[in-house]
C-alpha cells in the first residue's frame, strides 16, 4: 500500500470536508433567509463535493482492499487503528481531523434538516388555513344549493 497515495487521499477528504462545512453553513443561512435561487447553486455545489467525497472513498477502500486489508475492515474507524498500530503518527493525526470534520458536517446536515422540516410544517399550516376547514356545513353555493359536507373551498373562491 503506499503511504503516500494513501496520505494524498486522505488530505483530499480532509479539504472536501471543510468545503462540505462550508456549503452546509451556507445552505443553512439561505434556508433561513429563504434564498431559494441561491440553496439551489449550493445544492449543486454540494453534490458535487458529496460525489467527490464518494468516489475518494471507493479508491481508499480499493487501495486497501489490495494491500490486503479485508473488505469489511477499510472504514476509516478500522483504517485508523491499523495505521494507529506504531502510536501516533501523521496517519492518526489526519483521522483524527477527518472525523471531526465528518461529526461537524453530520451536525451541520442535522440542523438543516431541522430548518427544512419546520419550514414545510409551516408551510402546510398557512395552505391548511388558506383552504379553509375539510367540512362546509350548510353552505350555499351561488345557485342556491346547499353544498356537500366533505366538499372544500379555497379561501380565494369563498
Amino acid at each position: 500500500m503506499s503511504n503516500e497515495g494513501l496520505q494524498q487521499l486522505l488530505e483530499s477528504d480532509r479539504n472536501q470536508l471543510d468545503a462540505l462545512a462550508e456549503l452546509l453553513q451556507a445552505e443553512k443561512t439561505c434556508l433561513e433567509q429563504r434564498n431559494l435561487d441561491q440553496l439551489n447553486t449550493l445544492v449543486t455545489q454540494k453534490q458535487s463535493v458529496l460525489a467527490s467525497i464518494e468516489n475518494n472513498d471507493h479508491v481508499r477502500r480499493k487501495l486497501l482492499q489490495q494491500a490486503g486489508v479485508p473488505a469489511d475492515q477499510t472504514n476509516l474507524t478500522h483504517l485508523k487503528r491499523l495505521l494507529g498500530k506504531g502510536g501516533e503518527n501523521e496517519f492518526t493525526a489526519l483521522l483524527e481531523s477527518i472525523e471531526s470534520r465528518l461529526q461537524k458536517c453530520r451536525e451541520l446536515s442535522e440542523v438543516n434538516s431541522v430548518i427544512v422540516h419546520r419550514s414545510r410544517l409551516n408551510t402546510q399550516r398557512a395552505l391548511s388555513i388558506l383552504r379553509g376547514p375539510a367540512t362546509l356545513a350548510d353552505l350555499y353555493t351561488s345557485h342556491g344549493n346547499k353544498l356537500g359536507g366533505s366538499e372544500q373551498r379555497d379561501l380565494g373562491s369563498a
